[in-house]
């Protein structure tokens, strides 16, 4: 029997595998005389890994759905032997990806729909500035750049997994993601939200995203992201569709409750608070703005239950420490006042940098077509010190220049159009979730005024999974399709 055999046989097959296998490495173990207790949690941490690898080429889908919650659940691990460069659990997972790839080749169709297009548009056209990385800056920064932009690749690797493998019905699995996503987000939310409190003892690089108070400094949430924009971007991105289906009395939509609802909106919210990004409230004010305008569904009264569940936060903030609420209210709230008299202090600094990007780009013009590399202005030593820019779309054009950021725009008009348009359907579910797909997207683009946030490859990996979910949605809705071998959705 040969393996695709064996791998794609019945559940029936695997059942009796499975057994087989568990008792072949349970008496290797035993044969081993081994007391060590390392050595038995490795073997069966081995078989778990082996079992798991089958059951993913059997349903690829499986494999997306844990991938996914490593993203969200899982902090990167530093070691002192690797400096200041971390490793992710999901790493372990890229193995099975490319089984699956490679065993189920003939299974994937790709479907180049526009928000495939322009992921592709968006990656190629960063791309292009690698080589310069290496060019201009030396080996170690380019290499530096090359695997940040392999990160944020892994967006077309799990899209197309979801797009190429969907099944004419939507099975069990792909309709418990977005929940089980939801469970795994509050549990990385409240993991922020206890940090903060209490810090977790785990060794990591600290950014510099601290509260300063009169008696003692703070660092901001950073939940296992370790950073503070990464980690509200995040939350933002659960509590936009939670507040979505509240306002507009679409519970069964997200597949959660009203009651749990409420309380998402409460979690995210406060955990967002106490990153102190004001960049992610103004992101979601405009999500929800544009959901609303798009929709049209708001209801009065889920407007008032939204707004009791944001004021949750605010009222523990201001009982839990009377000092982060003046800080609060007076350097995050209060210096947004000042931007017309005062727009460095208003800005945090940022305006007097965006300044000084604007002047390097005026002084070397020819870093405007392929820019200076990916990822690299904390890096490159060629505007002699390290630079943060702050502001998404200038950090695309001096890094990646007029191509990085055209394949970006590129990618941003498919996400607005298809979105658009589908949010205008008969379809409720489609139109729904259309709608919250077309309003994260508009907050994001204002959020990248003041942060890279496409550079936040975990939460792009998750938001381009929930794009795909929707397409897929959306062919099953085009029906008649055509079958492929295996019942798979082919457009």
């Amino acid at each position: 029997m040969s393996l695709r055999s064996i791998l794609f046989s019945s559940p029936l097959t695997c059942r009796r595998l499975v057994p087989t296998g568990l008792a072949v490495a349970l008496g290797l173990l035993l044969a081993l005389h081994s007391p060590a207790t390392f050595v038995f949690l490795g073997a069966m941490g081995g078989i778990a890994y082996l079992l798991f690898a089958v059951m993913s080429l059997r349903e690829p889908l499986l494999f997306v759905v844990v991938f996914l919650l490593f993203l969200e659940i899982f902090p990167p691990i530093y070691h002192s032997q690797l400096g200041e460069k971390p490793v992710y659990a999901s790493f372990l997972l890229l193995p099975i990806g490319i089984a699956i790839t490679v065993f189920r080749l003939r299974d994937i169709c790709p479907a180049w729909d526009p928000v495939a297009k322009g992921l592709v548009a968006f990656l190629a056209g960063t791309a292009s500035s690698l080589p310069f990385a290496f060019w201009l800056s030396g080996i170690q920064t380019g290499t530096e750049s090359l695997s940040r932009w392999l990160l944020l690749s892994q967006t077309a690797f799990i899209y197309f997994l979801i797009r190429g493998g969907a099944r004419l019905e939507e099975t069990r699995t792909e309709r418990a993601i977005y929940p089980l996503l939801c469970a795994g987000a509050v549990l990385s939310a409240g993991y922020g939200i206890v940090d903060f409190i209490w810090p977790v003892p785990l060794l990591h690089p600290t950014p510099n995203q601290f509260v300063w108070l009169g008696t003692e400094i703070l660092r901001r949430a950073q939940g296992v992201f370790y950073d503070s924009l990464n980690f509200a971007n995040f939350c933002g991105f659960f509590l936009v569709p939670a507040a979505a289906a509240l306002l507009a009395r679409r519970d069964r939509r997200a597949g959660l409750p009203r009651w749990l609802l409420v309380l998402l909106t409460a979690v995210f919210g406060l955990a967002i608070l106490v990153t102190f990004s004001r960049s992610t409230w103004m992101g979601i004010a405009v999500a929800l703005l544009v959901f609303s305008l798009t929709s049209g569904l708001v209801n009065v009264r889920r407007s008032l239950v939204l707004c009791l569940a944001l004021a949750v936060p605010l009222l523990l903030l201001w009982m839990y420490s009377p000092e982060l609420w003046h800080y609060f209210l007076e350097a995050r709230v209060g210096h947004l006042t000042e931007i017309l008299t005062d727009p460095n202090g208003a800005t945090s600094g940022r305006y007097l940098t965006w300044i000084r990007i604007l002047d390097i780009i005026r002084e070397y013009p020819q870093y405007l077509i392929f820019g200076i590399g990916y990822k690299t202005l904390t890096f490159t030593r060629l505007f002699h010190g390290e630079l943060i820019a702050d502001n998404g779309y200038l950090s695309l054009l001096l890094e990646t220049g007029v191509v990085g950021l055209a394949g970006f725009l590129i990618f941003s008009g498919a996400i607005l159009h298809t979105f658009s348009r589908l949010a205008r359907q008969k379809n409720d579910p489609i139109a729904f979730w259309a709608a919250v797909m077309l309003s994260i997207w508009a907050g994001e683009l204002i959020q990248l005024l003041a942060v890279d946030a496409y550079t936040f490859w975990r939460s792009m990996v998750i938001l381009t999974a929930l794009m795909a979910l929707i397409m897929n949605r959306v062919e099953r809705s085009r029906r008649p399709a055509r079958l492929q071998e295996g019942g798979r959705l082919v457009v």
